[in-house]
């Protein structure tokens, strides 16, 4: 075998197809896998102009973006990727991907273009962008679900509630003790149910107002460390806070998020010192990476996830109020913003919380919504 036969047997093998033009767009050589794309022979593309391979309604565009390449190939890059349908023989047509490589001969320039048949690729992002639709539309309407219902679920509560207090009221002390007790079971009862309620329809909303604004997160901290005041000054909690980043979010669910991890962070101290919280963020390519941490009392590492989870508590009610909703409207928070959450902790020396935002995701909601 001869060098141009090497060549040629080299130039056939490849994976994808190979199609050379001269500086009109016609087509001086193909490889097979041109042959095989397209359902053309070799005989039958040489000399053709290069819109034979793409549907005819794209054929007037293209000659002309075709002809602008040709005359200033040097202000595209060597190899400028694009996606577009191509047409076979029979008239099909098909996804492809090309690349554009403009080579200046002594006399002439040519313009090398490698096709890669993306077909089972556009299928695959089809699958996933319905099934993605799909998911989309089962999340809404599970939340338009728990928020209609827990809104229905208020008022009979709140009857409850008034009539146990107007029973205590007239009839306190006029029972025995178990009935004073049993009154005291259900008013407590129902006093944290419209908490879990109330819990849940902001779990609910979460993503439901998609406007994104400039966040500065260290407003929201001082803003939060006012509202904290009173807890703050029963516990002796102190703050570390470094400089934190102007982010693009939602407002108010980024102070939900701060006030979620701040409170904690005060609630679940060590009975021995004051709690020490510090509050960080470091700026990455992508997203910005904060942090949440303090000397409270931990937390098992076989419960790193379910923490997140709702309504999952690690302690009873007695030992440390609340609904077990925080946590993971906090997750539900950060991933409405592109980022994820996670805890690292050790059991009696404290947990940091971290938590990403993204840049650019927030970025295209903001400019949609501006527009």
């Amino acid at each position: 075998m001869n060098e141009l036969e090497t060549y040629k047997a080299a130039f056939d093998s490849a994976q994808d197809g190979i199609i050379i033009c001269n500086h009109h767009g016609k087509i001086l050589l193909v490889n097979r896998r041109v042959e095989t794309l397209f359902g053309y022979s070799e005989k039958e593309l040489i000399a053709q102009p290069i819109e034979i391979l793409i549907p005819r309604r794209f054929h007037h565009h293209h000659v002309d973006v075709r002809d602008h390449y040709l005359k200033q190939p040097s202000l595209k890059e060597m190899e400028t990727r694009k996606e577009l349908n191509a047409c076979r023989k029979d008239g099909s047509e098909f996804f492809v991907e090309i690349s554009l490589s403009p080579i200046q001969l002594k006399d002439r320039m040519i313009v090398t273009t490698v096709v890669r048949d993306i077909t089972q690729k556009k299928e695959a992002e089809r699958k996933i962008e319905v099934q993605n639709k799909l998911l989309l539309d089962q999340n809404q309407e599970l939340e338009r679900f728990a928020y209609i219902a827990s809104h229905d679920l208020q008022e009979p509560l709140r009857t409850v509630s008034n009539y146990v207090t107007l029973f205590n009221k007239k009839y306190e002390g006029q029972l025995d003790k178990n009935a004073d007790l049993y009154l005291e079971y259900i008013s407590s009862a129902t006093l944290q149910m419209q908490l879990l309620i109330r819990d849940l329809l902001t779990y609910s909303k979460i993503g439901f107002d998609k406007s994104r604004n400039d966040v500065d997160c260290n407003l929201i901290v001082k803003a939060i460390i006012a509202d904290l005041n009173k807890a703050i000054a029963e516990s002796g909690a102190e703050f570390m806070i470094a400089p934190l980043p102007v982010v693009i979010g939602n407002m108010v669910e980024l102070k939900s998020l701060f006030q979620n991890l701040i409170s904690n962070a005060i609630k679940y101290r060590n009975k021995i010192g004051n709690p020490l919280i510090s509050i960080a963020a470091v700026e990455h390519k992508n997203e910005y990476l904060f942090s949440i941490t303090d000397n409270g009392i931990g937390i098992e590492s076989k419960f790193y996830e379910r923490i997140f989870i709702i309504f999952q508590k690690l302690h009873g009610q007695k030992e440390y109020d609340g609904t077990g909703i925080g946590l993971a409207q906090s997750k539900k928070i950060v991933e409405h913003h592109g980022g994820k959450i996670w805890v690292e902790s050790e059991v009696g020396k404290g947990s940091t919380f971290y938590f990403t935002i993204a840049k650019e995701l927030n970025k295209q909601i903001k400019e949609i919504n501006t527009n």
